[in-house]
């Protein structure tokens, strides 16, 4: 009896390299998509427009392959997954077909601002470093503040300004510091003197990586690699079975929080269990 022909749905997952990071995030998203549904990888050298178009659904990880991908003529569904909710950045991938869609590996703001509601209910007030007025971030932190009442304070860092010490006068021991990330202000260079200023004005940080809560933040809450592509998988789920998308932008549904206990200790902070405190703000 002659086997049954059948036409099967086929991904291209487009890898910026063949790291760990990258080789983790493939090895999710391929066990989270549907089981009908065929899915492969190649690196940004052997892709090309005939070769992407040979497929039913494009998934690039990572800015690198993003930027590649995005300069192609693709007539096909695109998910640009793992990169950065990034302003200078979103020039570099443009999203203009219907059928295009990003998935930040960032945490939305509102849920850092419920964060802080949870750890301090009362009593503290949020304070936020840009180097940009009225820039995208600002303004969600702005608006998540107001619309959960939260008392809230914006300072400028300028160009050439000591960065330390401009934390140092515009912090006071009232204050829960919200640092997201900017590499204009937490970088290499900065970070270990921002933590030692704010150590000493009794200010805990609410931060955005697992690094910076081992470095010397009260908590950090951001995506894993397995967070990022579940949301990839679903979003993909999604885009086969028909599902109505009403966004264009996405940020992972689950996330990882990292306490620093020595911190909240030393700032006589009492904290609840990471459980608890993911309960609250899911």
């Amino acid at each position: 009896m002659p086997a049954l022909s059948y036409s099967q749905e086929r991904i291209l997952v487009v890898m910026s390299s063949q790291g760990e990071i990258y080789q983790n995030f493939y090895s999710t998203l391929k066990d989270k998509i549907q089981k009908n549904i065929t899915i492969s990888q190649a690196s940004i050298s052997a892709i090309n427009n005939e070769t992407l178009n040979h497929h039913d659904l494009i998934i690039s990880i990572g800015y690198k392959s993003a930027k590649v991908i995005s300069k192609y003529k693709i007539e096909i569904p695109v998910v640009y997954s793992l990169i950065p909710d990034n302003e200078s950045l979103r020039s570099d991938i443009p999203c203009k077909k219907e059928t295009c869609y990003k998935i930040y590996i960032n945490q939305p703001v509102n849920r850092y601002i419920k964060l802080f509601k949870a750890l301090f209910p009362n009593g503290k007030n949020l304070v936020f470093a840009t180097t940009k007025e009225k820039s995208k971030i600002s303004q969600q932190v702005k608006t998540s503040s107001e619309n959960f009442h939260v008392i809230y304070k914006e300072f400028l860092i300028q160009q050439n300004q000591n960065i330390p010490r401009t934390f140092i006068r515009n912090l006071n021991n009232n204050d829960v510091l919200l640092a997201l990330p900017n590499s204009k202000i937490y970088n290499a260079n900065s970070a270990k003197n921002i933590l030692l200023s704010t150590y000493h004005a009794n200010v805990p940080i609410i931060a955005y990586s697992k690094s910076f809560a081992k470095a010397g933040a009260l908590i950090s809450l951001y995506s894993s690699i397995d967070n990022v592509a579940e949301k990839t998988a679903s979003t993909a789920n999604k885009i086969f079975n028909d599902a109505p998308l009403k966004q264009k932008e996405y940020y992972p549904d689950e996330f990882t929080i990292e306490i620093n206990y020595a911190v909240a200790r030393s700032l006589n902070i009492n904290i609840e269990p990471e459980s608890v405190i993911k309960r609250k703000i899911k």
